[in-house]
């Protein structure tokens, strides 16, 4: 299974790549104005990037707290891609609030164990 889930990670990371193509390639052409196109790739390229990261934490048996932020982490990337095909309003809000709180979680989550290893490694002043 792990196996399956590698392979999907990685077509899906393919995608991520091609929407990602999708959205500057085009960009370059008509000098970065705005267009729908450039909102449907770039948030497809995020979809398909949390999607990807998901499967890669599924596929390569992490403990469940490292699973547990590893998934989080991808489903921040595939709402922030999803609330572009959403009309602005309370929902797009609500899930604008959730990715915030994800991302500041699982970052403070990886600063405080970056601090909590200096702090193990820093010799006392005793």
């Amino acid at each position: 299974m792990p196996k399956f889930f590698h392979r999907l990670s990685a077509a899906l990371f393919a995608l991520a790549l091609t929407a990602l193509a999708w959205l500057l390639l085009p960009d370059l052409w008509t000098s970065f104005l705005p267009s729908a196109r450039h909102q449907r790739a770039g948030a497809l390229a995020l979809i398909f990037a949390g999607a990807a990261f998901i499967c890669l934490q599924v596929g390569a048996g992490r403990r469940p707290k490292e699973l547990i932020k590893g998934f989080l982490l991808g489903l921040a990337f595939i709402l922030w891609g999803g609330e572009w095909f959403l009309p602005a309003g309370p929902a797009v809000t609500a899930i604008d609030g959730a990715v915030i709180a994800i991302f500041v979680a699982d970052l403070g989550l990886v600063i405080k164990s970056g601090l909590d290893r200096n702090d193990a490694a820093a010799p006392t002043d005793r």
